[in-house]
């Protein structure tokens, strides 16, 4: 339960069970939270969602998000809460809200729109579900909700960050139901009508999530699977919802009056720009890099570390060091020469002489190990030479205190050494077929040309048997639709 691996795993769990759902604690309920601590739990739910999910670092989209996200609070019920919005780096269609203002959208979800209108549709029903104090109506937590609330009070440490999701995990458990639902579209649209959106985009984007629902479920009967409900997100409205638009027409009209509408908040591109050449779908560089592995995107090489080693990048030289801080592997990056590795030692480097001396073959790469005896008060080096390309790896190893444990200065010294042999034997390079799988396929946006097809366009893209799906689908043409010429489309590459 301890070991950092077990905590992710817990949380991976948790979050699958709570992110479907919009969250929202009332400070009036049976918790008696005050604004104050409903902003402490929040924070804190917060730090911890954040550090087990990622949040996108592409600061074009974050500002963006944030922009349309306080815009539309600004015209909420309640446009006093301070609000926080963030984008995680998660491919899962969702969004949702938790104590002290805080709502979250996944990137996931933002490859499913097509316009600023739709982004503050979203954003505005959750908000909504924060200003209407929608957790507030639920009842206590379930059995199996207060075991979720323990799993989070342990992992951040916080009884009243438990405390807080018995409550909160009542909302995910039972859902808030279809009236709470109707009722956060109805004033997640009013907020839409008063920022001047398109007030159709509630309805665009349901139809959106509702068309990925039909694809989810042809995959899997393709796959012979059973159909899991992908999001939480909208899911209590059905397909063609004559209540839903009954209310959000009803919305739009009436309830305005605190502020009153702004000139048209026309899509003009913002939305296109911001999100041109997001990450799609789960192949981001962060997922594919492993642990314990060095990668140098530049100089296309890569090299294994024990764990409790770390390595930072300086240019041409990279510092390595051990936790203990007892043992150290620098790497110098220089121009190689026509000699042998042996002979660069020798002539290059100026070391006439080192024991234990050996040519290698690492990785199909010629190099030269050996131990330069010890000067005046130094301690023997480990070096190994490598050339790779026209230039020549330098690893120099070095004990520091060579106390290991309990072991005597000779094993602890051994043991370090077989570190840095087992570090230098792990170099390799990097073709540019991995370089390729490393980096994220992304969205990009495209005018389309006479006689282009979603078909064609998959093919050429190599996008796989689902690309054709996967294209209209990001482009709101699913199952049938077709590019008109000379409008903007998302591709995928």
């Amino acid at each position: 339960m301890s070991s950092p691996l077990a905590k992710r795993l817990l949380t991976s769990a948790l979050l699958c069970l709570l992110l479907p759902i919009s969250l929202y604690i009332n400070a009036e309920q049976a918790l008696m939270m005050s604004a104050k601590k409903a902003a402490k739990i929040g924070g804190e739910m917060y730090e911890e969602v954040t550090a087990q999910i990622p949040m996108i670092s592409d600061k074009k989209i974050t500002d963006y998000v944030n922009k349309v996200g306080q815009n539309i609070a600004h015209h909420s019920d309640n446009p006093d809460i301070k609000y926080t919005f963030t984008v995680l780096d998660s491919p899962e269609i969702n969004a949702f809200a938790s104590p002290g203002g805080y709502v979250y959208i996944n990137r996931g979800l933002l490859a499913y729109m097509n316009s600023e209108s739709q982004l503050a549709a979203v954003l505005g029903h959750e908000v909504a579900h924060i200003t209407a104090d929608h957790a507030a109506s639920q009842q206590l937590a379930q059995t199996g909700s207060n075991v979720v609330a323990g799993i989070l009070a342990i992992l951040t440490g916080s009884m009243d960050v438990g405390e807080a999701t018995a409550q909160w995990g009542a909302a995910s458990v039972k859902g808030y139901g279809r009236e709470m639902e109707l009722e956060a579209d109805a004033l997640g649209n009013k907020s839409l009508h008063r920022a001047g959106y398109d007030p159709d985009a509630m309805i665009a984007i349901i139809s959106q999530l509702k068309a990925h629902e039909r694809y989810t479920k042809k995959r899997s009967a393709d796959a012979g699977k059973k159909t899991q409900t992908y999001h939480g997100l909208f899911a209590s409205h059905p397909r063609n919802d004559k209540r839903l638009r009954e209310m959000l027409k009803l919305s739009s009209t009436k309830g305005s009056k605190a502020v009153e509408p702004i000139a048209p908040n026309v899509d003009k591109g913002s939305f296109r720009v911001a999100t041109n050449g997001m990450a799609w779908g789960n192949s981001s560089a962060q997922k594919q890099k492993k642990p314990n592995r060095f990668y140098h995107d530049k100089l296309r090489f890569q090299f294994d570390y024990p764990k409790g080693w770390a390595f930072k990048d300086q240019g041409l030289a990279i510092k390595g060091q051990n936790e203990k801080k007892s043992a150290t592997l620098n790497i110098d990056i220089k121009t190689r020469t026509l000699e042998s590795p042996r002979d660069y030692i020798k002539k290059s480097l100026a070391i006439p002489f080192i024991k234990k001396s050996e040519d290698l073959l690492i990785n199909g790469l010629k190099a030269h190990t050996g131990i330069v005896p010890a000067k005046n008060d130094e301690k023997d080096q480990r070096i190994t030479v490598i050339y790779y390309g026209r230039r020549a790896y330098i690893f120099r190893g070095t004990v520091i205190d060579g106390k290991l444990d309990d072991k005597p200065d000779t094993q602890a010294s051994q043991s370090y050494d077989r570190d840095f042999l087992s570090i230098t034997a792990s170099f390799k390079p990097r073709s540019s077929r991995e370089m390729q799988t490393q980096n994220p396929q992304a969205i990009y946006y495209v005018k389309a040309k006479a006689g282009a097809t979603y078909a064609r366009l998959s093919q050429h893209l190599g996008l796989g048997r689902y690309g054709v799906d996967q294209l209209r689908l990001i482009n709101g043409d699913y199952p049938r639709g077709e590019p008109s010429v000379g409008k903007w489309i998302k591709i995928i590459r």
